[in-house]
Order: structure tokens, then C-alpha cells, then sequence
């Protein structure tokens, strides 16, 4: 008998250099030669779903950058349980003093 597993997610994780050079290519793919994600996730050989993840993490990834602000830690991948819809929320962004900062709310 086998032990039983906690769950899929320690047995998913990838590397960060995998997923960071994927992110890339496919930012590249849909920015620079306007592939849609269908044709990107074909042309590398991932789900759609995956290099929509992966498009996505990218840019979240270089966001501090855009507006001069130093990244802290690396973001959710937009849709995981991370960060089930919409942007994740990033600290040095949108905490108090960040730039999308947005009071009281």
C-alpha cells in the first residue's frame, strides 16, 4: 500500500528558471509576433490554460519594474488557488506608499 498524498501541489511545482523562461517565450510569442495563446501554447508545446498562466505571471513578474519600484517576492500565478481572479495583489504596488495604493479602501 502506498502512502497517501497531501494533494497535488507539492508534487507540481516547477522550477523557477522553467517557468520564468517559458513566461518569456510566450510574452514574446503573443507581444512580439502576435500568436494567439492557442497558437503560442501549440507552438511550445503547453496547455492553453498553462501558457495563459504563464503569460500572465510574466507580466505580473515585471510590473514592479514599470513603475520603479523594487519586487520583493515573486507573485500568485493568476488562476491557482494563489490568486483566483484578477491581479495578484503586490506589496510593494499596492501596499501603503505604493504607487496603485489606493487609501482607505
Amino acid at each position: 500500500m502506498s502512502p497517501q498524498r497531501g494533494g497535488p501541489y507539492p508534487y507540481l511545482r516547477l522550477d523557477l528558471s522553467i517557468k520564468a523562461t517559458q513566461g518569456v517565450e510566450v510574452v514574446e510569442l503573443v507581444l512580439g509576433r502576435g500568436l494567439t495563446f492557442r497558437q503560442a501554447a501549440t507552438a511550445m508545446g503547453l496547455s492553453v490554460s498553462t501558457c495563459w498562466r504563464r503569460y500572465w505571471w510574466a507580466m505580473d513578474w515585471t510590473l514592479p519594474d514599470q513603475y520603479g519600484v523594487k519586487a520583493g517576492r515573486l507573485p500568485p500565478m493568476r488562476g491557482t488557488r494563489a490568486c483566483p481572479r484578477g491581479r495578484p495583489w503586490i506589496e510593494e504596488l499596492d501596499g501603503p506608499g505604493g504607487p496603485l495604493h489606493r487609501g482607505g479602501i
